[in-house]
């Protein structure tokens, strides 16, 4: 019974907002009439009026030019505005100031012809001649200066992506309310609160296609990401009756490819998933159109909604922003390789590393790692582009970089060693030969070798914090390369990078979009000639070992050469004997 007392309660609401104009029209009719008449009974009381020095011939000229004025204004900047921002006029005709005062130049006006041809007949209505000279007039003249500046700053773009953001702002924050939460039990009633939520989420989208400055693109954004903070934190305070998906919903431009409703549904996360494709879809007109800012303030966007996510212990909604992720890196990696641009890449893996940070010091471990291969695999993955973007080998060392930190920050947590071995065992994977030929390498000319550069300040690192089996696990990763490229090119090349490691500076001598911090840089030089003298006993032992196989290699050799002629001898001696003159 109670839900229908409030469903009734919701429809006479509903049809307030739904019909302002009508409404806003019976108020101000209300109250000129009214006032009309309450200050025709006070007319008595009221001295000092002489009814022949009241003129009232002029009040309908002056309300005409009145009522045309603000209207022309009203209609020209509404228009003009209306060119860059989609759906304004339909977003002003909802206006409650703007109803009030365009219906109150109106009625006032058509007020004021009535009181002149009722005094032209009954000098008795002489009452409402006087209220709309000395009242009504005088009020519409002191008003309508303020609002047509109302109307020029209600059409700035900023302004109309804060009113679009505080609508649906309230909206979100009546989804816990016990009153809105018995009415999301009927069908009808959810399914409008969802259409709004999305329409007002359409609205913003369409407004990002449309303005073309940053400050207002980058407002966008970060209110979408607003907004979806906030629904997080209420989100378990919501009826459960509100993730189950409407039809308009379902068929909301965003969804109309998408059959997984039910996980949607499960995960309760569709309102997430709606922002996120926002996100997504800003990102690549943002990349496309080389706006590197824009689009890393949409990467930076994501990774707020993940904290927030973190945060709160949402697991589904953490699995949803690691895919957001992988989704936003693919994108990005095919603008870089078709326009061999690695910006976007870069300032990508500084946000996604830090996600990952995230989640390793919340003991998300089971994510830390999917995201920590998945950070690995498009790694591998970006190496073999390098032959047709060169510039993307700075990305692998990039991206190895950020893997670096997380797997410092899992020592510093003191997390189990199983789960450090696991994490290193996947930096490894990265080490791909380095990018330079041997002829490079003899010229003396500087050579690519950043991830092993990484590695090695890694390894550093475990020396100062006495880790030895890890520091040879890299040491064993790094002797791969021994067989490749000999031991004398490969004695020169770590020394050359063990040197670079020592010139290293903290701050590289340029800046970039996250500063000017160097990703080579180490603060354990110290200990370098100790991993050298690791590393150079191990290319003994390696060498040692290798000469012991060649020997037996060669020694095999020799008998399997001296068994193939022993078998051919034996052949021909066994021909010449079958053909021999004697027989």
């Amino acid at each position: 019974m109670k839900l229908h007392i409030l469903y009734f309660c919701y429809k006479i609401i509903n049809f307030i907002l739904t019909n302002r104009l009508f409404i806003s029209f019976i108020i101000i009719s209300a109250f000129v009439f009214g006032t009309d008449l309450l200050f025709t009974t006070q007319w008595n009381r009221i001295q000092g009026f002489s009814p022949t020095t009241i003129g009232i011939d002029f009040a309908p000229e002056v309300w005409l030019s009145l009522l045309s004025l603000v209207l022309g204004t009203l209609i020209i900047v509404i228009s003009i505005a209306s060119q860059n921002l989609p759906k304004l006029v339909d977003l002003y005709m909802q206006d409650w100031q703007s109803l009030f005062y365009v219906w109150f130049l109106v009625l006032a006006g058509t007020h004021a012809v009535l009181a002149k041809v009722r005094v032209e007949e009954d000098r008795s209505f002489l009452a409402s001649a006087v209220l709309n000279d000395c009242l009504f007039l005088p009020l519409a003249i002191v008003l309508v200066f303020p609002y047509i500046y109302y109307i020029l700053r209600c059409t700035k773009p900023v302004t109309v992506i804060e009113r679009i953001f505080s609508n649906h702002l309230q909206q979100i924050n009546l989804l816990p309310n016990p009153y809105v939460s018995i009415l999301l039990n009927n069908p009808q009633f959810k399914s409008a609160y969802q259409f709004r939520l999305f329409a007002s989420l359409n609205q913003l989208d369409n407004l990002l296609s449309y303005v073309t400055l940053k400050e207002a693109q980058a407002q966008i954004i970060e209110q979408i990401t607003e907004l979806v903070d906030r629904y997080i934190i209420l989100k378990p305070n919501i009826n459960p009756q509100f993730f189950l998906m409407g039809q308009e919903v379902r068929t909301d431009i965003s969804f109309r490819t998408t059959i997984e409703f039910e996980d949607l549904e499960r995960s309760r996360i569709f309102y997430e998933q709606k922002c996120f494709r926002l996100l997504n879809n800003a990102y690549t007109q943002f990349i496309e159109h080389h706006e590197f800012d824009l689009a890393s303030l949409c990467v930076s966007e994501i990774y707020r909604v993940g904290i927030t996510a973190i945060s709160i212990g949402d697991d589904h909604l953490i699995d949803t922003t690691i895919v957001r992720f992988n989704t936003i890196l693919r994108i990005a990696l095919k603008h870089g390789t078709r326009n061999n641009e690695a910006r976007n890449l870069y300032n990508f893996a500084f946000h996604y590393g830090n996600f990952i940070s995230n989640l390793v010091r919340s003991q998300k471990i089971e994510q830390a790692k999917l995201s920590f291969h998945y950070l690995r695999l498009y790694g591998t993955e970006i190496f073999k582009y390098g032959k047709t973007s060169p510039v993307m080998y700075f990305i692998v060392d990039v991206f190895a970089a950020e893997m670096k930190k997380i797997l410092i920050l899992a020592h510093e947590l003191n997390l189990e060693t199983a789960l450090q071995s696991e994490l290193l065992f996947e930096m490894l994977q990265v080490d791909s030969l380095p990018n330079f030929m041997k002829d490079d390498l003899d010229k003396g000319q500087f050579v690519d070798n950043g991830v092993r550069t990484l590695q090695i300040g890694l390894a550093l690192f475990y020396l100062k914090n006495d880790r030895p089996e890890f520091v040879e696990r890299i040491i064993n990763d790094i002797i791969d390369d021994l067989e490749y490229w000999g031991k004398e090119s490969f004695c020169r090349l770590i020394e050359m990078t063990c040197k670079h490691l020592q010139l290293f500076n903290h701050h590289f001598w340029e800046d970039t979009d996250r500063g000017n911090l160097n990703i080579y840089y180490t603060p354990y030089k110290d200990y370098i000639d100790q991993f050298q003298d690791l590393l150079i006993s191990r290319i003994r032992l390696y060498a040692d070992n290798y000469l012991e196989l060649d020997h037996q290699r060669e020694e095999l050799s020799a008998k399997e050469l001296e068994r193939i002629l022993g078998r051919f001898h034996e052949q021909m001696l066994r021909y010449l004997h079958r053909f021999s003159p004697e027989k």
